[in-house]
């Protein structure tokens, strides 16, 4: 099973239904999320049964900004809403095979202000959620430095309130397939789009994997998470966490160097 989650900065190009036609087909999708859909109330019903999925629910956007869309075929049985907010969609899905889980799409404010009211949304939210759980989306923050790249003389390129949130919540960042950053905008890229799962979820699809997607209209590539990755690789028995916080840590580069150079053939 597929899905696909996109920031696709709008959906009213004339060309966008036949692009996302072509992706499904191509990609094999059962689900896909666009972000920032930038699509009127009147429109929305109207351009979403043009995408080429049997059932969908819609978050319009708040004048020019925001919007959600969740659209699914009947591979999956049931996508139930639990919570909309400008940030998140959160809800539960069902498989046809039989699995079930709870899934939140984030599409972050640019505002790290804003941000922190969806850290403390999502922790409020931790506690309801009972078994696997997945998190993917935009979520306009980094945690790791490496994870941006400008020639901008002031920068910030770690949101400490997304590294608190991420390890307070014990979850596990799937890394990627392919080219590193997913947004890009002039001199300046960064990996600002991913998917996150807690330990539940990953032993509920040990071989999923998430490929960083050419651009197409948008400066967001699109991440395309498959459940049921052939991985040609033994099952370990737990994943690994690397706690991204570790490497704002004073000493880190020195404690690296320590455990490793003693080792080096």
């Amino acid at each position: 099973m597929n899905f696909l989650i996109w920031n696709s900065r709008g959906i009213g190009a004339r060309s966008f239904p036949a692009l996302v036609r072509n992706l499904k087909a191509h990609y094999h999708l059962d689900f896909i999320t666009l972000l920032e859909t930038r699509c009127t109330k009147e429109m929305s019903l109207s351009r979403a049964n043009q995408l080429g999925f049997s059932n969908f629910e819609l978050m319009d956007c708040e004048g020019y900004s925001s919007g959600i869309w969740c659209l699914w075929d009947n591979t999956i049985s049931s996508v139930a809403m639990i919570e909309c907010h400008h940030q998140f969609v959160h809800f539960q899905i069902s498989r046809v095979a039989g699995d079930t889980w709870t899934c939140t799409i984030i599409y972050a404010s640019p505002s790290g202000a804003a941000r922190r009211t969806l850290w403390d949304n999502l922790s409020r939210l931790a506690p309801s959620v009972q078994g696997a759980r997945l998190l993917g989306g935009d979520f306009n923050s980094t945690l790791l430095l490496e994870e941006r790249r400008s020639s901008a003389i002031f920068r910030s390129f770690v949101d400490r309130d997304f590294l608190q949130w991420f390890d307070s919540n014990e979850m596990s960042d799937f890394g990627f397939v392919g080219l590193e950053f997913t947004w890009k905008r002039g001199t300046s890229e960064a990996r600002l789009d991913r998917a996150l799962a807690n330990e539940q979820w990953v032993n509920l699809f040990p071989n999923a994997s998430v490929t960083h997607l050419p651009f197409f209209k948008s400066d967001h590539r699109p991440l395309l998470l498959r459940l049921n990755t052939v991985m040609n690789r033994p099952k370990p028995d737990r994943p690994f966490r690397f706690i991204a916080a570790w490497v704002l840590h004073e000493q880190f580069d020195s404690f690296v160097r320590q455990s490793w150079l003693p080792h080096a053939l």
